[in-house]
């Protein structure tokens, strides 16, 4: 049924869950996976905020390595084949698009934080924007 399936995480703790749900459903299925986080970019800032928005983004990479070398890790334990992908883009949705239908994925789970109302109208969702934009079927974990 599905052979490939793309995992997008952000680090965060909902993330967490919606990755162990894709790796243990590829399990059950004898899928691979590739993981992605994206890393967004920061506008060009000049001046006394500049060093302290560049020492945010070379942790955030470094925040990045650290949750796709773990996830990784799992995939392996569970026999699972899995690449990671560490991506920079301003617009994370399009970024995750892109990679599933670059790596030929048939399927992204992911999580949604689950914003509504105003704070899903000032933020947006990655989760959301993916659902209604991606031509491969996505699997939405609470």
């Amino acid at each position: 049924m599905y052979r490939h399936i793309l995992i997008p995480t952000d680090g965060s703790e909902i993330a967490e869950r919606g990755a162990a749900h894709g790796l243990a459903l590829a399990k059950s299925l004898g899928a691979k996976v590739s993981v992605i986080f994206v890393v967004e970019p920061f506008s060009e800032l000049s001046g006394r905020f500049l060093e302290a928005v560049a020492t945010y983004a070379e942790l955030r990479k470094e925040q990045a390595t650290s949750v796709l070398d773990r996830l990784a890790k799992k995939a392996e334990g569970a026999g699972v084949p899995c690449e990671t992908i560490q991506v920079e883009s301003g617009q994370p949705h399009q970024a995750i698009i892109a990679a599933a239908e670059d790596k030929g994925c048939d399927l992204i789970v992911m999580s949604s934080h689950g914003r509504s109302g105003l704070s899903m109208l000032l933020i947006g969702s990655v989760t959301n924007k993916v659902l209604t934009q991606a031509k491969t079927p996505v699997l939405v974990c609470p």
